[in-house]
């Protein structure tokens, strides 16, 4: 019976629970061939958001502290933030933000490396179970 699943190294390190042994063996979690930013880079011309800009400033340094940051991942960076500010337009507005909106929010955080997002199923023996998704497990 597998035991619980493997936390991702970079989540070890954004939390501060990796061993040593552990972050010498494995790399964070670069694209391939793309080296992390040195430097958090400034907002987007295009972003006119007073809070995406704020969430901007707020998580590239975050992001290139832990090396979750490259040139590859940027334009994600600056989706997540618009999203931000648009759901924090509606919230202030005193509406209600559709699942949609958030789903795409918890999935670009996600890709950034920002959420352990894992897919729940459905246990043993429950009389729902035929109507879960299936996972499809990484080769």
């Amino acid at each position: 019976m597998p035991g619980p699943k493997k936390v991702p190294i970079h989540l070890k390190l954004i939390r501060g629970t990796v061993s040593p042994r552990a972050s010498a063996a494995a790399a964070p979690n670069t694209a391939p061939g793309l080296p992390p930013l040195n430097a958090a880079p400034t907002p987007p011309q295009w972003m006119r958001n007073k809070s995406a800009r704020a969430e901007w400033v707020r998580l590239a340094p975050i992001l290139v502290a832990n090396k979750l940051l490259t040139d590859g991942n940027v334009g994600l960076l600056g989706q997540l933030c618009a999203v931000h500010g648009y759901l924090v337009d509606i919230w202030q507005n005193g509406l209600k933000a559709n699942a949609a909106l958030v789903a795409t929010y918890r999935a670009l955080s996600n890709s950034l490396g920002l959420l352990d997002w894992n897919v729940s199923t459905a246990k043993p023996g429950n009389k729902f179970a035929s109507n879960a998704f299936k996972q499809k497990r990484a080769p």
